[in-house]
């Protein structure tokens, strides 16, 4: 799990990602209960439990690369937000529009011209919310709702950038997985992980 601290950095620095999570849930990590106390009071709480309210389900050293994912999305999302509010609101008038515009009929063009400046604006905003962040399989999986293309490729390339990126530490040196329990882990990193010590270890070529 990372740790509560750099989870709630990214929670209140993202928060739009997560505003869902209102203020009549229990709060995903409380900093200062055990991760059982967290995981008890998300059972028994009566509204349904969201995978999101366990938190961020992945070591520290993928938090620059959610921070940069988050950060690419929200500006993305802002961008074109500001330009669904620029787009005709209906295709169809919109293409009438171009065509009477571009006639060689002068009272036609103008028509054109003047639906094209007046013409109803402004389409849906893309919405986006992250459902899940976990590890599995040695990688990074983001799971989120709402979303477009660009974001879709975002994610993907984040997580596969996960792969050679060490979960405990951050490094991008002397990267390699584990076998049987899968860890994506530098080698110094193995060295102080009982666990993951006890693993063959290959080094990512």
């Amino acid at each position: 799990m990372m740790d509560a601290k750099l989870e709630n950095k990214l929670v209140e620095k993202y928060k739009d990602f997560f505003d869902y999570l209102d203020e009549q849930q229990t709060p995903m990590i409380n900093p200062n209960k055990s991760m059982e106390e967290n995981i008890s009071l998300l059972i028994k709480q009566e509204k349904i439990v969201v995978p999101m309210q366990f938190g961020i389900e992945c070591g520290n050293g993928w938090f620059w690369l959610l921070d940069h994912l988050m950060n690419s999305i929200k500006w993305h999302l802002e961008q074109e937000n500001q330009n669904q509010d620029d787009r005709p609101k209906y295709k169809q008038l919109n293409d009438i529009s171009w065509k009477l515009k571009h006639s060689k009929i002068f009272l036609f063009k103008k028509i054109g011209k003047f639906l094209c400046k007046y013409q109803p604006k402004g389409l849906p905003h893309i919405t986006f919310r992250i459902d899940q962040i976990k590890e599995k399989y040695g990688g990074l999986r983001y799971y989120y709702s709402g979303g477009d293309d660009i974001i879709d490729g975002m994610v993907n390339l984040a997580e596969s950038l996960s792969y050679d990126i060490c979960e405990n530490c951050g490094t991008t040196h002397n990267v390699g997985h584990t076998r049987g329990w899968i860890y994506t882990i530098c080698e110094l990193c193995r060295e102080k992980n009982d666990r993951a010590k006890e693993l063959e270890w290959n080094l990512n070529k």
